[in-house]
């Protein structure tokens, strides 16, 4: 239950205790500095530009919130939030997890379940042609011998790994899926079949550092399973995987 909880709202709280150290910070040293020697008028430009940096941070993080359950229209400002989201605060969530010595893979998970709200939320009522079902090679039964990578459709569906079970539901929905090795293969992918929503699967670090350079795109994330450790003869829930791409076709 604890682990549940944390997965949710570890990411945006993090952001936020940031943010206030952050503040918190900046008032310490400009209130220290002025009763001891006063400030000069460097160091008020200083500090006044400090204050606005930090000001536009706590605004911007407001929209950033706000997003995980109200559209935003306007493209550029669409941009920047999402700019902010994943090269500015994701940042500021790991500090303040590093000093909290907690585990990153949790903050993963939170950061992951984040962005899918964000993305929900941006895609709601839009009935998309182009889903991408990105795939993870270690999905695949490790002796198997069918090189799925080439083509999914190569899949014998023997019923030996979940991949058989997606690329027959695939076809059903007309969802185009895709097994990829690597993140080289990821992205040559999807400028490819160039997608308007792109579901993923993964483990908690390959979605963090794919969404994360695939920023601009929507990227829906779904968790796979590791019975056997990382990268060996994974699994997925179905069921999670049929919940997210249903949610965009």
């Amino acid at each position: 239950m604890k682990n549940q909880y944390f997965s949710v709202i570890k990411f945006p709280v993090f952001v936020s205790i940031s943010l206030i150290l952050l503040t918190a910070l900046f008032f310490f040293f400009s209130v220290s500095g002025y009763a001891s020697l006063g400030l000069s008028l460097v160091e008020k430009i200083i500090y006044g530009v400090i204050f606005g940096v930090i000001l536009l941070l706590i605004i911007t993080w407001l929209l950033v919130l706000s997003s995980t359950h109200r559209k935003i229209k306007n493209k550029i400002l669409k941009t920047y939030l999402k700019w902010m989201m994943f090269h500015v605060y994701y940042f500021l969530a790991m500090v303040i997890n590093l000093l909290f010595i907690q585990s990153r893979v949790s903050l993963w998970e939170s950061f992951l379940n984040f962005n899918n709200e964000i993305v929900l939320t941006n895609h709601l009522g839009k009935k998309h042609k182009k889903v991408l079902l990105l795939l993870p090679h270690c999905l695949q039964n490790s002796k198997c011998q069918i090189r799925v990578t080439d083509d999914i459709m190569n899949c014998e569906e023997c019923g030996k790994c979940v991949i058989a079970h997606l690329k027959k539901w695939a076809n059903q929905e007309s969802v185009h899926a895709a097994v990829a090795s690597g993140g080289s293969i990821a992205r040559k992918l999807i400028v490819e079949h160039k997608p308007e929503v792109i579901v993923a699967v993964a483990c908690h670090r390959d979605l963090v550092e794919g969404t994360r350079d695939a920023w601009m795109l929507p990227v829906y994330a779904v968790l796979n399973e590791r019975p056997h450790g990382p990268c060996f003869e994974t699994t997925v829930s179905l069921a999670n995987v049929e919940y997210a791409v249903q949610k965009f076709i």
